[in-house]
């Protein structure tokens, strides 16, 4: 029995963080964005790209006229895609695609969940993704002073994802615990220095890199795609932590599926970012709101692009002349939910 009682408590705290508190917190669900209601609860940004991408963002009208937005599966899953058809006019921003944005803030103690089928990636001669930005993320007004938390962000033919959080001065993770969660932080500029420091103006980092972890078991565009997708859940609560997890289809936990998840039981998360007035006071996350975005080359994709994508004589051309390679540019959700800790 004591053998027994040893390896149940071994097995337990491997694949459960223990709570910072005794009480096992609790959700109820305050916005479900599914179905053909889902754009009721976001509007469409048409203003020029902030990170400079090669794309021309749709008002939601000519949106669906041109079927960038639409319901599939008997309007049970929303898409969200790129033009897949004509080569870029020589006078246009660059090529159609869509940016939304919830009308509705949050300001933390939430569970953000989304339950994905497909991401954007892209195919041809090029490897899949390749010119490709596209993003799930929040973010405050007045920026960087509001906070931006990037849920699901990849560039060109990334596999993994990566969660950063970009804040300004005074919000650092160095101390944060690495055995806290599954991933590892991404690189500052000096090509080997964890990138911890959440600031866009840190120095020692690149501009604007802000603090992110990338999580091996959380796959983006085409290794997403071939498992069917699955869920990402951010549990954000001001004064102790944001810590997402993402579980493939086929794990994906009972208790969500049942719409009364219990992120404690979830075990470690992929990564975790503390928000104790120590390390980031959690005013540096306010009133922020859920993007959804797939932009082209850019600051980041378009920096990377020649590294990773050779083949082309550069990143605005490829994304331009091959219209055929971004028809599977596309998000198919099947929603997103907000809980509200009780």
């Amino acid at each position: 029995v004591l053998l027994l009682v040893s390896i149940l408590g071994s097995v337990l705290s491997a694949t459960a963080e223990v709570p910072r508190n005794a009480t096992q917190a609790s959700y109820y669900l305050t916005d479900n964005f599914a179905g053909t209601t889902f754009f009721d609860n976001f509007h469409f940004d048409t203003y020029d790209d902030p990170t400079h991408g090669y794309v021309n963002y749709m008002d939601k009208g000519p949106a669906f006229d041109d079927q960038l937005v639409a319901f599939w599966n008997n309007n049970q899953q929303v898409y969200m895609g790129v033009d897949h058809k004509n080569v870029v006019s020589d006078w246009a921003r660059g090529r159609n695609s869509v940016r939304i944005t919830s009308n509705k803030a949050f300001n933390g103690n939430n569970l953000i969940i989304i339950d994905a089928e497909h991401m954007p990636t892209s195919t041809g001669s090029l490897p899949g993704g390749c010119g490709l930005w596209p993003a799930f993320w929040m973010v405050g007004p007045d920026w960087p002073n509001n906070g931006e938390i990037d849920i699901i962000e990849y560039v060109n033919n990334q596999n993994i994802g990566l969660t950063t959080l970009h804040t300004s001065d005074g919000c650092s993770q160095a101390n944060e615990d690495t055995s806290s969660f599954t991933g590892y932080w991404s690189v500052a500029a000096d090509g080997w220095s964890p990138a911890t420091d959440c600031s866009v103006y840190a120095p020692n980092q690149y501009s604007n890199q802000g603090c992110g972890i990338y999580g091996p078991s959380a796959p983006v565009g085409a290794s997403f795609n071939a498992g069917k997708g699955g869920v990402y859940a951010t549990e954000w609560v001001p004064g102790q932590f944001i810590r997402p997890f993402f579980f493939p289809r086929d794990q994906i936990p009972q208790d969500i599926h049942d719409q009364s998840p219990q992120p404690d039981n979830w075990g470690k998360p992929y990564a975790r970012f503390e928000l104790t007035d120590s390390a980031c006071p959690s005013g540096h996350f306010k009133n922020n709101q859920i993007v959804f975005d797939t932009t082209f080359c850019g600051d980041w994709a378009g920096a990377t692009f020649p590294q990773t994508c050779t083949g082309a004589s550069s990143c605005n051309d490829y994304v331009k002349y091959s219209p055929n390679d971004f028809a599977e540019a596309y998000w198919l959700l099947n929603y997103v939910r907000v809980y509200t800790r009780a």
